[in-house]
């Protein structure tokens, strides 16, 4: 079954039995609220069947080693974090999808939100006990930054594409390809409350195992709230990124925490 994020961004999210309201705030329960643009309407997919479909999928023996996870790896998951584990805690389990809508005399765009949660032993329980280390102090105010984390801050779009293409091929998977046109790799971030969090951004061209081809903008931002990270994946088109792009940004900044 191949089916992940592609299906969400042409269908899914448009599936009826969605609460749906226009809203200017995306709250992430345990987490806190991001304000958005009044114009955007967010589609809550809470109890939707596709989140089933996802968790099931992610489950099967071996997903985590296939070209398709490794290819979500690199372009949305920090580094260190493994979202396919073999064995439970799985992280799928605590999916949520959102849906973004913003309609202007241009057009109407959409992006989906993914949203996962969990603790260091739901993120790191299969090897990555450097980076759990690493992630554990990496939102202190306090806390030393690196200019690179695992090699990615200083990668080139260049470099990062030839890392890219290596692995999967590795995989054997030649009848999937990306190629990215813009790259923007881990780096943290101070928000308006003076807390940090660490985005990824990048836009790409990913040709499935039919040979099509689409255009998908990925932004991912990870934080961290007691003892548990909440990483959002947002998912659009290159044209959706350009209409929701700087309003989703702001909300990153100016998230309001949950436990303040």
């Amino acid at each position: 079954m191949k089916k992940l994020r592609n299906i969400v961004l042409a269908a899914s999210l448009l599936m009826g039995g969605w609460q749906a309201a226009m809203a200017e705030d995306l709250t992430i329960a345990g987490l806190g609220t991001l304000p958005l643009d009044s114009r955007i309407s967010i589609t809550d997919g809470k109890d939707n069947v596709m989140m089933d479909l996802f968790k099931k999928e992610t489950k099967k023996k071996g997903y985590g080693k296939m070209a398709r996870a490794l290819m979500w790896s690199m372009l949305a998951v920090p580094p260190g974090m493994n979202l396919y584990p073999e064995e439970a805690p799985y992280p799928y389990d605590s999916l949520h999808l959102y849906q973004l809508v913003k309609r202007t005399v241009s057009g109407t765009y959409t992006a989906a939100v993914f949203v996962f949660s969990g603790t260091e032993d739901d993120f790191f329980h299969e090897g990555g006990r450097k980076a759990a280390l690493f992630w554990r102090e990496a939102f202190r105010e306090d806390a030393g930054r690196p200019t690179s984390l695992f090699g990615m801050p200083k990668i080139s779009t260049a470099e990062f594409q030839g890392f890219l293409d290596e692995m999967m091929k590795e995989k054997g998977d030649g009848s999937r390809a990306v190629k990215i046109l813009t790259f923007n790799p881990w780096h943290a971030f101070r928000d308006g409350d003076g807390t940090y969090h660490w985005s990824q951004e990048a836009k790409v061209i990913i040709t499935n195992e039919k040979g099509l081809s689409y255009p998908l903008w990925i932004y991912t931002s990870l934080y961290k709230e007691g003892n548990r990270y909440y990483m959002i994946e947002v998912n659009g088109s290159h044209e959706a990124a350009d209409a929701l792009g700087d309003s989703l940004v702001y909300g990153l900044y100016q998230l309001k925490r949950s436990s303040k």
